[in-house]
């Protein structure tokens, strides 16, 4: 019995990578319904924080087709060659963008959400344009 490789392995980089946006997409669209049209939270994490159920269907479209983004990225981040101090730059920025989306989230700062992932998307569009001029 000869064992089969998983679908993924299989697919072209470039195919891995347009999936995986068009996942993130599609989440990122049910997740800017309005509140009026989501219901009430099923979880809460702080005043004015927490999903609704159709906001858990976004989540459940964006998780994988994120992964799937970052799993591509550190995989072709050795083929990008960038220099120690890009890498320690890019990494800060993604860190401090993380680090002020989760604090708006449970520490209520109000807005500061948008800068935070607006910093880690630039980085990961960045890191995805190496790994797709390298594919």
């Amino acid at each position: 019995m000869v064992a089969e490789q998983p679908i993924i392995s299989n697919m072209p980089i470039r195919r891995q990578i347009v999936i995986a946006l068009i996942l993130v997409l599609l989440g990122i669209g049910v997740l800017a319904l309005p509140a009026a049209a989501e219901g009430p939270r099923v979880i809460r994490f702080g005043p004015g924080h927490g999903p609704s159920l159709i906001d858990l269907v976004g989540i459940v479209l964006v998780t994988p087709g994120g992964l799937w983004l970052l799993w591509r990225i550190v995989s072709g981040l050795g083929a990008a060659r960038l220099p120690t101090g890009a890498l320690f730059g890019l990494g800060g920025g993604f860190g401090l963008g993380l680090g002020l989306t989760v604090a708006s989230v449970f520490g209520d700062f109000t807005g500061w959400w948008i800068v935070g992932l607006g910093l880690v998307t630039l980085v990961e569009i960045f890191l995805l344009a190496g790994v797709w001029r390298r594919a």
